[in-house]
């Protein structure tokens, strides 16, 4: 994952230099370009007209499609009633999150969202520990498939032997899929072969 703090965006009339503005048009570009997008909100600002209609210009402006998240800091400086008021702003099914930088809350729930919208699904066993253990069935299904080819390779190759070599190479493989069964692996052998005594 990577992340791009580009810098804060306003109308090119808004800009008070050359330097602020060709800042400005790299933000827009990397926009243009990011996966998702992570809208930074200023909490204690809620109540000020023209920040409000600053966002709404910025928001105005995404690009066609952009995966948008929200995410409102400073939540130590307003009211519950307050941030709910500044989310309420923002399309109910949009991405949001409400945190406070200073003291770390919602910093965890950040996380998640990031990993969200990365498309990261968590498994029961963790991160690490499940791809150690797909690692370890790649392995076992390549040694079960280069047996499996020695057999084979066999002028008398006992077709039994190269059989159970490729089941277990299934098996090994199913571990990490879990979606397809042996009888689907029969199925697709007879499909192709002609089998007979």
């Amino acid at each position: 994952m990577h992340v791009i703090d580009t810098a804060g965006l306003r109308g090119d009339d808004q800009a008070s230099d050359e330097v602020e503005r060709i800042g400005i048009a790299r933000s827009w570009e990397a926009i243009a370009q990011a996966d998702a997008v992570l809208f930074l909100h200023d909490l204690s600002r809620v109540d000020d007209a023209d920040y409000r209609a600053a966002e709404a210009d910025i928001a105005a402006q995404w690009p066609p499609g952009a995966q948008v998240a929200h995410v409102f800091n400073k939540l130590d400086l307003v009211t519950p009633a307050q941030a709910a008021a500044a989310r309420a702003r923002w399309p109910a099914e949009a991405h949001a999150v409400s945190l406070c930088a200073r003291s770390g809350e919602g910093l965890a729930d950040l996380r998640r969202l990031l990993l969200d919208l990365a498309g990261w699904h968590a498994a029961p066993e963790g991160v690490f520990i499940a791809r150690a253990r797909h690692v370890h069935a790649l392995q076992r299904a390549r040694a079960h498939l280069e047996m499996a080819i020695a057999q084979a390779a066999q002028g008398d190759a006992v077709l039994d032997l190269v059989a159970e070599e490729l089941r277990l190479s299934h098996d090994a493989l199913a571990e990490i899929t879990g979606q397809f069964s042996a009888d689907d692996l029969l199925g697709e052998i007879f499909s192709r072969f002609c089998i007979g005594k």
